[in-house]
């Protein structure tokens, strides 16, 4: 009796376990571990790694795989260290390593990170990718490392403000590529550096008038020292942050400059507002403003020559502008640019009979004229409250020969 009782029972589990198998082999194994004690997940039985996720199990679309964390602050650790008995090893440790293939015509991402605040709160932070690396003393430490390959146009490192988040087309190869506003705290290093100056790329082209120089003369230049501030740094040490170090050389040197809110009264185009409410210079612009006051000045330059041979001829004697024949010489003033005095230093030789220094307008009017009854090294001072402001030309003019002409700068 016993004995029949067993054997129905033995043959209702073996008639459940066929069942079962009949529908594991229908319906694909969900869950299989090999005797290595690797496992895979899906309808793949080989695993790879210790653990293997197939998320195409079939279907004509891919299934999206979850791992969702309602309590934890990381939904997924991956850790890989080096145990301490193969530190002497020659193997590389890499946490993570993602590939993807696509098609022609398809798009394949390595790595897809996006963030976004979750609920009505604003007051966190919210970051897509965050990457950091340090402690090597013999190798090297890269935050994040990329490279492009190949030779198709596209660039290493890719980020945009706004526009075109997941890339665009880019003709050439960069190591980066930004689309939007850049900023740095710090030191910008760079080979060269060129702007983007096309004419297909610009509109409404038209020339700079005159009056560059005169504008340019009321631009305060200035020599500074910066100052530290603090930021509002994202870490979870209660601390103070400020935009450089202690020790950083940019705060222990002298900077040369202008202030913005000052030029923005000459030149409102080359000062911008940043998201923070400081204002910025676009220095590489003026240098166009710079060469055009460089070419109003050499035209003043030569119609004053122009003017003084003019008016030196008119007196019946023939003028020729002698540097080098004559051991005369005239110097450059100082100060220059000088507010109240500056001096003017000249060599008169012994056999000179007449020794004049004229002084002009930059329109080639006569101003003044000094006559110099020394010989040998002359020093003559000029008052700064005996003219206005504004650029003059001086010249020696020893025997009738002008000996040499030079501009000096008055301000006030």
């Amino acid at each position: 009796m016993f004995y029949n009782n067993m054997q129905s029972i033995m043959k209702k589990i073996i008639s459940i376990c066929l069942f079962l198998c009949i529908c594991l082999v229908q319906t694909n194994a969900q869950l299989y571990v090999n005797n290595n004690g690797r496992t895979s997940i899906g309808d793949w039985t080989f695993s790879q790694g210790f653990l293997t996720v197939r998320t195409n199990t079939g279907q004509s679309q891919p299934q999206l795989t979850f791992i969702r964390a309602d309590e934890s602050s990381c939904a997924l650790e991956v850790c890989n260290f080096t145990p301490t008995n193969l530190l002497g090893g020659s193997n590389d440790i890499t946490g993570i390593r993602s590939f993807a293939g696509a098609l022609d015509g398809k798009t394949a991402i390595g790595v897809k990170a996006s963030a976004y605040p979750s609920g009505s709160s604003t007051s966190g932070s919210v970051t897509g990718l965050l990457a950091s690396a340090g402690g090597s003393y013999y190798g090297y430490n890269f935050g994040v490392c990329t490279s492009l390959s190949g030779q198709q146009s596209g660039t290493g490192i890719y980020a945009s403000s706004g526009a075109y988040p997941e890339g665009c087309q880019i003709q050439g190869q960069y190591a980066g590529f930004f689309n939007g506003n850049v900023n740095v705290w710090g030191t910008l290093t760079a080979t060269t550096l060129t702007q983007t100056s096309d004419y297909r790329l610009k509109d409404n082209v038209r020339q700079l008038d005159n009056g560059s120089l005169d504008k340019l003369m009321n631009v305060n230049v200035v020599k500074y020292r910066l100052k530290n501030f603090e930021i509002n740094a994202i870490d979870s040490i209660e601390r103070k942050h400020y935009a450089f170090d202690e020790d950083s050389p940019l705060l222990k040197i002298d900077h040369y400059g202008m202030i913005a809110q000052e030029l923005q009264e000459i030149y409102p185009e080359l000062v911008v507002e940043g998201g923070d409410g400081y204002l910025s210079i676009n220095y590489s612009e003026l240098i166009p403003i710079l060469i055009k006051s460089i070419q109003e000045l050499k035209g003043k330059v030569d119609e004053f020559e122009e003017n003084a041979n003019r008016s030196a001829n008119r007196g019946g004697e023939t003028t020729q502008i002698r540097k080098t024949e004559f051991p005369a010489a005239l110097y450059q003033n100082n100060p220059n640019p000088f507010t109240e005095n500056t001096i003017v230093k000249c060599l008169i030789p012994q056999e000179v009979s007449s020794a004049v220094l004229y002084i002009y307008d930059m329109n080639g009017h006569q101003i003044n004229s000094i006559n110099i009854a020394e010989r040998g090294e002359v020093s003559i001072t000029i008052e700064g409250n005996s003219l206005d402001a504004g650029l003059y030309m001086y010249s020696l003019i020893t025997d009738g020969a002008v000996i040499d002409t030079k501009r000096m700068i008055l301000t006030k």
